[in-house]
């Protein structure tokens, strides 16, 4: 990339090609890390200027932030986020929007979009995010790469500067499956890697995706098929799945108003327009909004309970569609792709999306990233991340 591409992709504050460890599984890796992963002896923006300027140099590390570089990292800088991560968009007014290296004049996404555009743009190995509502997962596929939203607390987020506690989880994007695994195998717990036997297939899911991409979507399903000893339908009812996103919406708000309500309140931050109305909307939600929310979100986690095993996983789009342009309006866009991304958030499951195609969508002859997931039952993160290196090595796809 040329230098001017850099454009809301690094920060100015932090260490560069930093380095603590030079042995260990993650011996000379290149690490971008969202601008939310505390730094002993450094500030974080958190996305906001006003942040940066209401809050003290951090005392201690991340703990994640402190394992990768345990392991052998390289620390390239710290990424732009959207503020405070309460965003899908990737487009900061502060510090600007991350181009897509993969699709000129595109977005990333958000709000992991400075970690995805480093890995994206072969300026980092290891891009070091988090995902609330799809903020590792939308960039992932906007931008050809692997990228997992890990089980909710399965990885330590002390030292993380949060959203929404009961949904933020540490996420990462990488080129390479066999990489995504290996960072895992350093971030998560030591648990027993299961066979994952069945493939479920939940058709209702597809009428969530633009038409255009569907095909895609169907080809890739249709030879992933061949991986699996058995195929099962997930049911999934259309009005349960229509409230997922102002379920989901109302929850994190809440969250978000326990979270940030005293800060908001004694700084006065300056945000974007569309992120200051989500602000003030959660700080409005009320206490019976969350609890008829609430009856949504365990009626979806005993569907999926009882239909997702330690040996199953979901096939799932990942987005309705590919990477938008950049400056165009998202606000439809948003409740689309929190439709698909709120299942695993509700459910604190783990997801991964793929970058893998039978054949690549395009647009005037030129190739979209785009791709799908594949979401398992909380607590098998590593079984995830074995089944994922296992198709990208089986399968002759393309990969964007």
């Amino acid at each position: 990339m040329k230098s001017t591409d850099l454009t809301g992709i690094f920060c100015e504050h932090g260490p560069k090609n930093w380095q603590v460890q030079a042995s260990g599984p993650l011996a000379g890796k290149t690490l971008a890390v969202k601008d939310l992963f505390q730094l002993k002896g450094y500030k974080n923006t958190a996305g906001n200027p006003d942040w940066f300027a209401s809050h003290e140099i951090a005392d201690t590390s991340s703990a994640s932030l402190e394992k990768l570089m345990q392991a052998g990292c390289v620390f390239t800088g710290f990424t732009h986020s959207d503020e405070i991560a309460y965003s899908l968009e990737g487009n900061n007014i502060h510090y600007g929007a991350a181009q897509n290296p993969k699709l000129a004049g595109h977005a990333c996404g958000g709000s992991s979009m400075g970690s995805a555009a480093a890995v994206a743009a072969n300026l980092a190995e290891i891009g070091l995010g988090t995902d609330t509502g799809g903020s590792v997962r939308i960039p992932a596929s906007y931008c050809g790469l692997y990228g997992i939203r890990t089980t909710h607390n399965a990885i330590s987020r002390a030292g993380l500067i949060g959203l929404a506690d009961e949904f933020d989880t540490v996420g990462w994007f990488c080129k390479d499956a066999t990489l995504l695994k290996t960072v895992g195998e350093v971030l998560l717990p030591a648990k027993p890697v299961q066979k994952v036997e069945t493939l479920l297939v939940c058709d209702a899911l597809f009428d969530l995706v633009e038409a255009e991409f569907k095909p895609y979507l169907e080809a890739n399903l249709n030879q992933l098929k061949a991986q699996f000893k058995q195929i099962k339908s997930l049911e999934l009812p259309a009005e349960l799945l229509a409230k997922l996103p102002d379920s989901f919406r109302v929850l994190q708000g809440r969250a978000i108003a326990r979270e940030h309500k005293d800060w908001i309140e004694s700084a006065q931050p300056t945000f974007a327009p569309a992120i200051a109305s989500r602000f003030e909307m959660a700080l409005k939600l009320t206490e019976t909004e969350e609890d008829q929310a609430r009856l949504v979100q365990q009626q979806l986690q005993q569907l999926i309970a009882e239909q997702l095993d330690e040996t199953s996983c979901l096939y799932m789009p990942t987005t309705p569609t590919a990477a938008p342009k950049i400056g165009v309006d998202v606000s439809d866009l948003r409740m689309q792709i929190i439709n698909l991304s709120a299942i695993a958030g509700l459910t604190t499951s783990c997801q991964i999306h793929l970058p893998l195609n039978v054949s690549q969508p395009t647009l005037n002859g030129q190739k979209l990233p785009y791709g799908f997931s594949l979401m398992m039952a909380k607590g098998q993160d590593l079984s995830l991340l074995s089944l994922v290196e296992h198709i990208s090595q089986t399968l002759n796809w393309e990969q964007y």
